[in-house]
């Protein structure tokens, strides 16, 4: 092979590494998009889930709160059917009647939606949720309503001798973000 065309090739070939050193210069990049994007999702994930375990923790508290309530009464609480009604202490204790609250439900699209699922903190306040501390950074409160009362068979002619249902339903917020948990459970009491 001669000199001249040596050379030839050899200029020819500069453009290919040229062009290849460009691909992976743009590959590298890309890839390194990617990282960065992916490692702040993950750290907007992380940051969410550990938001709604704060309001999760201030829904339990208030949970636990109203079942404490309820636990130690020793005589039917007062039922009442309009705003506000609070259950903020045994001394206190007042329970919605039983479905006093299914008026502020919604229907949308064809769909019933009860009212736990899209009241506010606001609506919670107005109708007399309880309220209690829940440490910083969150909101919690309950809500006490009468379920049902089972009348024991064995003593059908005695007034009171029976079972008491109520439901407690807890909502907590986390100030800042608007991460929200409702909770619920269901309390069965016996007043003689």
């Amino acid at each position: 092979m001669n000199t001249k065309q040596f050379r030839k090739n050899l200029r020819c070939q500069q453009g290919v590494v040229l062009a290849a050193v460009l691909m992976i210069v743009l590959v590298v990049t890309i890839l390194g998009v990617t990282a960065i994007n992916t490692a702040s999702l993950e750290g907007k994930l992380a940051h969410n889930f550990s938001e709604r375990t704060h309001a999760f923790q201030a829904a339990e508290m208030a949970l636990r709160a109203g079942e404490k309530i309820l636990e130690g009464l020793t005589a039917e609480p007062i039922a009442c059917s309009t705003h506000p009604c609070s259950c903020p202490d045994i001394a206190s204790c007042n329970v919605w009647n039983r479905n006093a609250l299914q008026a502020e439900s919604l229907t949308h699209t064809g769909s019933v939606q009860s009212w736990w699922e899209f009241q506010d903190d606001s609506w919670w306040n107005d109708m007399g949720a309880t309220t209690i501390p829940a440490g910083s950074g969150s909101t919690a409160m309950y809500i006490i309503e009468e379920r049902s009362f089972l009348q024991n068979n064995t003593q059908a002619n005695v007034i009171g001798s029976g079972l008491n249902y109520y439901t407690v339903t807890a909502l907590g917020i986390r100030k800042g973000t608007g991460a929200q948990v409702v909770l619920q459970s269901h309390f069965m009491k016996r007043f003689n």
